[in-house]
């Protein structure tokens, strides 16, 4: 399976990302913002599976509670981005960046799926690991991209 994936590869992807690696970089870094609706996709089905039992929500809710909290987040590392730029202490900045997004899913989770607190609690934790797998096949979609193209 492996070898078939890099045959689909063309190897003179391959060949130029190692020739000039900040080009890769470059490349990479232009295709995330470009590909970022591709988070949403990505998402839908781990949210579905978390409440495939609670008939009241379709997948269209979870399609809206995605790119909800897909824009909270934009913001707010927008948001970091410029506070970091004004000269605000990185030590502050690195401590927002780790505690205020899972506050923030727990609080979504909790508001828009109406859980309660320990509920709520156990599906962000699962949450954050859903996230991680997303954001591994996210840059795995953007390194094929930046291969083939």
């Amino acid at each position: 399976p492996v070898e078939e994936l890099f045959a689909i590869v063309p190897n003179k992807g391959i060949k130029k990302a190692a020739d000039n690696p900040s080009l890769a970089l470059y490349k990479l870094q232009s295709n995330s913002y470009k590909f970022s609706w591709l988070l949403i996709p990505l998402s839908l089905p781990f949210v579905w599976l978390m409440f495939a039992w609670r008939r009241e929500y379709n997948f269209y809710d979870h399609g809206v509670f995605v790119t909800y909290s897909l824009a909270f987040m934009s913001l707010f590392f927008l948001v970091l981005t410029i506070l970091g730029t004004i000269g605000i202490p990185s030590r502050f900045l690195t401590i927002a960046a780790v505690l205020v997004p899972p506050v923030h899913l727990y609080r979504h989770l909790k508001g828009a799926y109406l859980l309660g607190r320990w509920t709520a609690l156990l599906r962000t934790v699962v949450m954050l690991v859903v996230i991680a797998i997303v954001l591994l096949l996210f840059l795995a979609a953007l390194l094929f991209l930046g291969l083939v193209g």
